[in-house]
């Protein structure tokens, strides 16, 4: 009660101050020694919110990507993988019908034998992998034969290049089924070091469950045998894919400057000073997102949001159900910050087309050619100059998920370092517009620091004071700010109190809802969590980067 007698005080003295400096001092982008500003460039009367995606997948179809227009996305970034290559360019078509669209490269890399670690690398043309898998139909067949074709050869130069990994998922229908799988053209391998070959399946017996196999290849083509009995057991899955298959440091030098093969230059980023890499789905330790983030400077952050991956993060791994709040990434974002290092953080759907989570970039509004509009969007991408949503879902009256889906026009208008005369940053004010007048009225402001929630605004305009040490020092390694628009009400008539809200971590206030969806476009997941994926959320929820202390 105390500290939220302290927030509510701290609310009333600053929720009503008018933030509406728009002198020539103020717009003047500055700089300080001790004051790392994303936001510095960002002219704000002009800039335009371009809704981006940096870790999204599909978009491999003009109906694909006719939904994620509908959904106001006008930067395209997808990121397939299986075989990780950018899905880029856009079809000329799709793109002479929206001549709005950006695209970009990008493409998930995975499947490293020194690190548990899925990543992004926007604007990179890094393409490795293979992917492909049987379809329902094929996997009805029994036995199930098939061959696999256009495989790279194991090559001792070039290792990673010949190995491959069968995935094989077989179900039960009656007890006591065995499977005999038979590979020919490859041998199986250890998936560490040089990947030693172990020895050829033949006949390997195999109980229902999920298997995986890794095989070095002796041949262009990869043929499977699996001998089954359908009256007792079932194939789900039969897949030949491959990944990286590198150390993640070569991985990402890859993408991020290139590399010659065979006299030909591939990978690396496409503009020297835009994109870079983002860390997925960070369910590990915080030591190890430190040694990626101390690679390079051009390894930008990690996500804060992923729809799959329980929204603001379980540590636990995909479809997480339990009870506790999923705030696993989100406070593992201020714990990096608080380590000194930059940090963007990132809001992705991921493979949930239909979920929340989208970057909304600041860029020049110049009216340039699209490939400008290209780098433009990849820079903002690299200084931080954009802001994450986590957005309410439109719903018809039977409770359907409907375009626009998760877009929002709830944004920032102003995250602006207010300096006096002699040029040193004392406040940072802040400004949101947007929010639904009729759904959405209400509007709550967060200050984040590495104290944790230093200041709440109960208003669309606010100040956050700088304060320092006599020696001079900022008391807050950082500030990042948090934005809410909420309805009066949730639960179908529960009032929604300013007070409640401030009681009210952000997963708990990304589940608030007025009604659940039992299937459908709204249904985000059909795994065993998929009750945390139920409600259809009704609040808008926007997060700055961080301004640092340097």
């Amino acid at each position: 009660m105390k500290r939220r007698r302290i927030l509510s005080t701290m609310a009333s003295l600053y929720g009503a101050q008018v933030l509406l400096r728009h002198d020539a001092q103020a717009a003047e982008p500055k700089s300080e020694g001790d004051l790392h500003d994303p936001y510095a460039d960002v002219d704000w009367d002009k800039c335009d919110y371009l809704h981006s995606m940096s870790h999204q997948h599909t978009g491999q179809t003009a109906a694909s990507c006719e939904e994620f227009y509908a959904m106001g996305y006008r930067h395209f970034a997808f990121s397939n993988y299986y075989p990780s290559a950018p899905t880029y360019p856009l079809p000329q078509a799709f793109l002479a019908k929206h001549s709005d669209v950006v695209a970009a490269p990008n493409a998930e890399q995975h499947s490293m034998p020194d690190a548990g670690l899925h990543f992004n690398s926007l604007g990179s043309l890094l393409a490795t992998g293979y992917g492909s898998s049987l379809s329902a139909a094929q996997l009805r067949t029994a036995p199930l034969v098939h061959q696999f074709d256009g495989l790279q050869v194991f090559n001792e130069a070039r290792p990673w290049a010949g190995v491959y990994r069968l995935d094989l998922t077989l179900t039960t229908i009656a007890e006591g089924g065995l499977a005999k799988l038979t590979v020919k053209g490859a041998t199986e391998c250890e998936f560490t070091g040089k990947f030693a070959a172990k020895a050829s399946v033949h006949d390997r017996s195999l109980k229902a469950g999920s298997h995986t196999f890794y095989f070095r290849t002796a041949e262009p083509q990869l043929h499977a045998q699996l001998v089954y009995d359908k009256q007792q057991l079932m194939v789900t899955q039969c897949r030949l894919m491959q990944g990286a298959n590198r150390p993640w440091r070569e991985v990402f030098g890859a993408a991020l400057d290139g590399e010659t093969i065979d006299g030909r230059r591939t990978g690396g980023l496409q503009h020297a000073d835009g994109g870079g890499i983002t860390l997925n789905h960070p369910t590990q330790d915080r030591k190890l997102y430190e040694m990626f983030l101390d690679f390079d400077p051009r390894v930008l952050g990690i996500e804060v949001w992923n729809q799959l991956t329980s929204g603001f993060g379980s540590s636990k791994g995909f479809y997480d159900d339990s009870a506790e709040p999923h705030l696993h990434f989100y406070k593992l974002w201020d714990d990096l910050l608080r380590t000194g290092r930059r940090c963007w953080g990132f809001f992705v759907k991921d493979h949930n087309t239909f979920g929340r989570g989208r970057n909304v970039l600041l860029v020049p509004n110049t009216g340039v050619h699209a490939a400008d509009a290209e780098v433009e969007a990849l820079r903002a991408y690299r200084k931080g100059a954009f802001f994450g949503a986590v957005s309410a879902l439109a719903v018809n009256e039977a409770g359907e998920v409907v375009p626009p889906y998760d877009y929002s026009t709830f944004r920032f208008t102003r995250i602006v370092v207010r300096r006096d005369a002699g040029g040193k940053a004392v406040a940072v004010e802040v400004a949101v517009t947007g929010n639904d007048s009729i759904k959405r009225p209400k509007v709550q402001i967060r200050f984040v620091t590495d104290q944790g929630v230093a200041l709440v605004v109960d208003a669309s305009q606010a100040e956050f004071p700088l304060q320092r040490y006599a020696a001079g020092q900022w008391v807050a390694a950082f500030v990042r700010v948090e934005a809410f628009a909420y309805p009066d009400t949730h639960l179908g008539g529960e009032p929604l109190t300013a007070e409640k809200m401030r009681d009210l971590n952000v997963h708990d206030i990304s589940l608030l809802h007025d009604r659940r969806s039992t299937g459908g476009k709204a249904h985000f997941s059909s795994s065993g969590g998929a009750e945390l994926r139920s409600r259809i959320p009704i609040v808008d929820m926007i997060f700055s980067q961080p301004l640092r202390r340097v």
